[in-house]
Formats: structure tokens, sequence, C-alpha cells
């Protein structure tokens, strides 16, 4: 578990800077780039690593179903 907890400190932003948003995508409100919610993305730097992950998770799921309707 120390080992998972030293790789968590490095958990770097997953910003793309392409911060481009699209309306019909979740009402315009994830980044089309790295699919976070504005709030995950200003609160970034602030989040403890079990909520980076938690946030990285979410936006894989994000591209998934953009990527399913928009190719």
């Amino acid at each position: 578990m120390a080992q998972f907890k030293e790789m968590a400190e490095f958990i770097k932003s997953p910003c793309v800077k392409i911060c481009k948003y699209k309306k019909s995508f979740m009402n315009g409100n994830v980044c089309i780039g790295c699919f976070r919610e504005q709030h995950e993305i200003t609160n970034w730097v602030k989040m403890s690593n079990s909520d980076k992950l938690l946030v990285l998770d979410d936006a894989k799921e994000r591209k998934r179903e953009f990527l399913k309707y928009n190719v």
C-alpha cells in the first residue's frame, strides 16, 4: 500500500492545454481536452491524491461517452 501512496504523490494534471467546451456535451460544463468539469480543473492543485484519482476515473468515463457520439 505504501508503494501506491508514493505513486499517487506524483499524479499530474491531465490538462492537454486545449481548453474547449462543447455546449452539446454535458451542457458545456466539461472541457473536451481533459474531460474534467470546471470545478475539478480549478481545484486540482488543492485536491487530495485520492480525489485526483476519482477525477481521473470520471474524466476517463466522460471521454468514452464523448467519443461514442462525436467520432
